[in-house]
């Protein structure tokens, strides 16, 4: 299993300024919780239900989101090329 950088134990915090990030099932990453403290910003996964597929959801700046599930979440992308978000992981 690949480590997630700078992550403690499994707790992983990053700002993310100006650029992607991607959670991949991979890191293991049970519970994501973001908020964006300037500029914009969206998230996107992967799934296609049917014939719809995902669509980015732009986050408000100050209103963080928490994700979780019960499996590692395989292909969450955090699209912040014009801001910065806050990011705290949570691995099994």
């Amino acid at each position: 299993m690949s480590v997630i950088p700078n992550s403690v134990d499994n707790i992983f915090t990053f700002v993310l300024t100006n650029g992607t990030f991607n959670i991949i099932a991979e890191y293991g990453v049970m519970a994501v919780a973001m908020k964006l403290t300037a500029g914009t910003a969206t998230f996107i996964g992967s799934l296609k239900l049917g014939s719809q597929s995902s669509t980015a959801i732009p986050l408000a700046v100050n209103d963080p989101i928490t994700i979780s599930q019960n499996q590692a979440i395989d292909v969450l992308t955090i699209d912040a090329t014009a801001g910065t978000v806050q990011i705290i992981c949570r691995r099994a």
